[in-house]
């Protein structure tokens, strides 16, 4: 809390002081800084009806002082339903502290979706409070493919606010799937020239190197695509997707060596729980396009090898817990902490879960409610004889619920997604078979679905740094993988068509 506003509210406490014996405790205790005595007495205050709107106010500063921010924001939120009337002077703060506690921590999207559910003139959120406000509504408006009305609420995000490089982010996505992409790419390079003064420049750089790199790719300027996908740092999370993406970038652009380069990489035991099925076709018609007819047996094989088994524990996952969508955040935590012993053959699946925004949005929930309920546990007496400690573990406790609950819910989805996916994979698998025993290579690239391979609106990331036309070394493959390497390989083959050059 600002320095300036303890003091507005110390003298605002200090003049209310005639407020009944609990209130004029609570003012004592705040402006001597004894917040946690303060709390207690705001809490009594607050149920016995004295002056309901100051002693909740009191209380959620004092839980605030106390580092205690999931606890302030249930007091802060419900000053806010409450709306912007001149019954309720402490609207405009309470916004504003929402909004700072979501950009410091994360309130957690199921929090700012009900919190937002109640009627809130825009006149009335203060001025800092806006960009928060506009930018859930605009994403809540996206995820709901109401793009013309998301577009509204990301514009009204201002340029000085913290979530305007979100916002702007968010309207390149939309213009292009709108089909607007030379505004789409206008857009996310001025979210690069905009992101060093961010505090979140880094992740910004990042979001925006790997959609230029697919609306390059939409627009078949693969060359292109490939270096966008190229900045993004091998320390990210999403840089094998993009040695993947990029694959197909190779691809099509005839650089077959690079295609089974990067599946190399791919495949390596540093990725073995890792999720791309759609590797192995892209390597088999490759292995096709060379005529290396056995090559393209082996990788068909190995789909089958490592995928049926991941195919048959989803089917039993998705049938088991139809009506149970918690399961699918509980066992994907299990794996992210290494304590999973169900469902090994779908690990993964349970690693392409937790690496989605839906999991770290719970699992970030969860990690500071934890934090909280371990420091309410050691709170003073008066919490417990007042009921104020079991208020604030009930509230947070239902805070993960919901949490996880809607995880699940967005992850069951996903998990469907996989399954239809994989389903599609197996398909083509046959498909591949059938052409490759009839030879016909041509007819198998024009029936063969490769739309799986770039999804408007997924995120992706990018590989080291590669120009298109450098001279590029070759190594020899006995089997063996360096890390260091990881991404840079790229095959030397040669065709074993008849005719001397490849369709």
């Amino acid at each position: 809390m600002k320095i300036k506003n303890i003091i507005i509210f110390t003298l605002f406490l200090i003049s209310h002081n005639l407020y009944g014996n609990s209130f004029q405790k609570a003012a004592r205790f705040y402006v001597n800084k004894n917040y946690a005595q303060a709390a207690a007495e705001f809490y009594i205050s607050n149920n016995r009806g004295i002056k309901k709107n100051k002693s909740i106010w009191g209380l959620s500063q004092s839980l605030y002082n106390l580092k205690l921010p999931y606890s302030a924001s249930k007091y802060l939120s419900l000053i806010v339903k409450k709306g912007g009337n001149k019954n309720n002077p402490f609207f405009r703060k309470a916004f504003e502290g929402l909004g700072n506690i979501n950009f410091r921590s994360t309130l957690g999207q199921s929090h700012i979706v009900q919190l937002f559910k109640f009627s809130i003139k825009p006149s009335e959120i203060p001025g800092t409070a806006r960009g928060f406000y506009f930018y859930y509504k605009g994403k809540e408006s996206f995820s709901r493919t109401k793009y013309n009305l998301a577009i509204k609420y990301f514009n009204r995000v201002q340029t000085n606010s913290k979530y305007h490089l979100k916002a702007l982010f968010h309207l390149a996505i939309i213009d292009n799937i709108k089909g607007n992409s030379k505004q789409a790419i206008e857009t996310l390079q001025r979210i690069k020239q905009l992101s060093n003064s961010s505090q979140d420049g880094k992740w910004m750089r990042e979001q925006a190197n790997i959609n230029l790199a697919r609306i390059k790719y939409e627009n078949r300027q693969f060359k292109d695509a490939i270096y966008y996908y190229s900045l993004v740092p091998k320390n990210s999370d999403n840089w094998l997707q993009a040695v993947f993406e990029s694959a197909w970038g190779f691809y099509l652009i005839s650089k077959g060596g690079n295609t089974l380069g990067n599946i190399h990489t791919i495949h390596a035991p540093f990725f073995k729980n890792r999720f791309y099925p759609e590797s192995y076709i892209l390597q088999a018609i490759t292995f096709l396009k060379y005529c290396r007819y056995d090559e393209v047996k082996k990788s068909l094989k190995e789909f089958k090898k490592r995928y049926a088994p991941v195919l048959r524990a989803l089917k039993s996952l998705l049938n088991r817990y139809q009506n149970d969508s918690k399961i699918f955040f509980n066992l994907s935590y299990k794996y992210k902490i290494g304590t999973l012993k169900q469902y090994q053959n779908a690990t993964p699946v349970f690693d392409f879960l937790s690496r989605t925004d839906s999991f770290k949005q719970a699992s970030k929930t969860i990690e500071l409610a934890n934090k909280e309920i371990a420091i309410l546990s050691r709170a003073p007496s008066s919490w417990k004889k007042t009921g104020l400690t079991r208020s604030l573990q009930s509230f947070i406790a239902k805070k993960k619920s919901v949490a996880v609950a809607d995880a699940g819910n967005r992850m069951r989805r996903e998990a469907l997604n996989l399954y239809k996916y994989l389903i599609e994979l197996s398909d083509q698998t046959r498909l591949i078979t059938a052409e490759l025993l009839l030879g016909k290579v041509d007819n198998l690239r024009r029936n063969l679905n490769l739309s799986t391979v770039n999804k408007k609106g997924a995120f992706i990331g990018g590989m080291k740094e590669f120009k298109v036309g450098q001279n590029l070394e070759y190594w020899p493959f006995n089997g063996e993988y360096w890390e260091d390497e990881l991404g840079g390989y790229v095959f030397n083959i040669a065709s074993l068509c008849k005719k001397s050059k490849t369709k």
